[in-house]
């Protein structure tokens, strides 16, 4: 199994991730990016566990966990463990890969019971994909990922950069899981805002977005009816939006994306 730290080289063809599909998606996201790009790593850092832990309180990570059917899970970007020991309570067999060390000392800290290792995404070796193979989960999670803003790219306007860096994160998440056979599902979640009563709406949005700019030319599909949101129930005074943000439920969505067929 992985150990130590792996040096891993995957060649992708770069591509500016489509907009047009996603500008109203995530308003939340597009208010906060701005701050993103400026916002030092220690404040980033304690942020991650701060929201992680608020988050773990309103029983947003069991939510996801039991979202997950599948037995051994590949974690990608297990960030300080909460979502890892959701997994594990969940009662799944869990491999958590992080491109930062003192996240996995935290979440081996946390939950000693999973594998760990240290690994980025967007570029790795055989090596890694063989520990994958060998480990043989059959599903792949990807939930609430962290966009420290010395990742965030500088060549899209500010108030995207956090989305565009979640997309390019997903799209290398799911060709690493086209490599391992035994993988059935992958599933992504991300924090957004709109009013309730657009989910379906929101859903139909978000299969568009993954099929056109994540899952193209992949073996794997999204249908509407595998795309769920739950509200993030904040304290009544953090629910007062004003202006153009007014009438906006902060909401978890969550794709489990399937796979379909074999793709040349």
């Amino acid at each position: 199994m992985a150990s130590g730290v792996m040096q891993m080289v995957f060649l992708w063809r770069q591509r500016r991730m489509s907009f047009k599909s996603v500008r109203t998606q995530d308003l939340s996201t597009a208010v906060s990016a701005v701050s993103a790009l400026s916002e030092p790593l220690e404040s980033t850092l304690l942020r991650w566990r701060t929201e992680a832990a608020e988050l773990d309180r309103l029983g947003i990570y069991d939510w996801l966990a039991n979202r997950v059917s599948a037995d051994r899970v590949l974690e990608v970007g297990c960030g300080f463990g909460m979502s890892t020991a959701a997994l594990v309570r969940a009662g799944k067999t869990v491999f958590a890969l992080d491109s930062r060390m003192d996240c996995l000392k935290a979440t081996r800290s946390l939950v000693p019971e999973a594998t760990y290792g240290v690994a980025d995404v967007h570029h790795y070796d055989d090596h890694l994909i063989a520990d994958l193979q060998a480990f043989a989960p059959e599903a792949v999670v990807c939930w609430l990922a962290g966009a420290p803003a010395e990742a965030l790219p500088r060549d899209v306007p500010a108030a995207y950069a956090v989305m565009q860096y979640r997309l390019q994160l997903q799209h290398s998440v799911v060709r690493m899981a086209m490599k391992v056979d035994t993988v059935r599902t992958i599933h992504l979640a991300d924090r957004t805002a709109f009013p309730w009563k657009m989910k379906d709406t929101g859903r139909q949005t978000l299969v568009g977005m993954i099929s056109s700019v994540i899952l193209s030319e992949t073996p794997f599909g999204l249908d509407v009816s595998d795309v769920q949101f739950k509200k993030i129930e904040l304290p009544v005074a953090s629910r007062q939006l004003t202006g153009s943000l007014a009438g906006l439920i902060p909401v978890i969505g969550e794709a489990t994306i399937k796979r379909r067929h074999n793709v040349s």
